[in-house]
């Protein structure tokens, strides 16, 4: 029987990117690439899966608006190259801001290298059928998490009630702020409850802000579950904003995601609402 798998690396995995500057000085493109090839499989090993066969989509940033439309999306169905001893799916590029997975590719994992911003997961109860995006604060508002459960609608018919959803390991708003109003702060109605200025810094509060969207979508509260973990303050997760301030052994970044396992397969998971 397959079972949802949610999977979050913290620092102990290393960094889960191929970005130069999180590695030391002098070391080669395909060094780097050996050395996250390995951090994959082992990372692999400790949910249960081969660690060559993750997706992750190739998002759009602040000042890319224009790259593609907002909410694209692509459906990641069955298909049996995947499963084949050369091919390593962290090579494929799919421009989009989500992944939806269908039951049947099992062992195949969708996720995104991250550091402060929430990676969101979300799946319909019924059909069982997965989405997630990574969703930064300039996502947030353009409202990626809602189109999250537009993608679902659309792919599985999905209603609203159905969906349970996973936030993944955020800055918390007592950590995160601004030394000015965010440029990328552009939607009134969500920020003007959820960005606060206090002793001339201005503190997002990004879980607010989810719960605001998502409960515009009739998504209920009891039906999300977000991670504790501050990526700012936690010691065990990467954080650009701590790596700002000149926090030392915080450059990196960590993998949040999902996926379907065999129940015989799985060894851990997060995502109490998931299982």
């Amino acid at each position: 029987m397959e079972e949802v798998v949610i999977l979050q690396s913290n620092i102990s995995n290393g960094p889960i990117s191929a970005q130069k500057r999180f590695y030391p000085e002098g070391m080669s493109r395909d060094e780097i690439k050996k050395d996250l090839i390995e951090r994959r499989m082992r990372l692999g090993q400790e949910y249960g899966f081969d660690g060559r066969k993750m997706m992750i989509p190739v998002v759009k940033g602040p000042n890319e608006r224009d790259k593609y439309p907002d909410g694209k999306y692509v459906v990641l169905n069955y298909c049996p190259e995947v499963y084949r001893d050369d091919v390593d799916l962290w090579d494929y590029d799919y421009n989009v801001d989500i992944m939806v997975m269908k039951k049947g590719l099992t062992g195949v994992m969708m996720g995104f290298p991250s550091a402060d911003c929430p990676v969101i997961i979300m799946q319909d109860r019924k059909s069982k059928t997965l989405a997630f995006a990574h969703c930064s604060a300039d996502c947030i508002d353009r409202e990626l998490p809602m189109m999250i459960a537009d993608s679902l609608n659309q792919v599985a018919h999905t209603k609203d009630q159905d969906i349970i959803v996973y936030v993944g390991p955020f800055a918390s708003s007592k950590s995160y702020y601004y030394n000015n109003y965010p440029n990328w702060a552009v939607n009134d109605k969500i920020w003007k409850y959820c960005i606060k200025e206090k002793d001339g810094r201005f503190y997002i509060d990004l879980r607010r802000a989810i719960i605001m969207e998502l409960a515009l979508r009739k998504i209920e509260y009891q039906n999300i579950e977000f991670s504790k973990v501050d990526t700012i303050t936690n010691p065990d997760y990467y954080s650009n904003h701590a790596t700002s301030l000149g926090v030392p052994n915080k450059n990196g970044r960590i993998l949040v995601g999902c996926g379907f396992l065999e129940e015989k397969d799985m060894v851990k998971t997060y995502g109490v609402k998931f299982r």
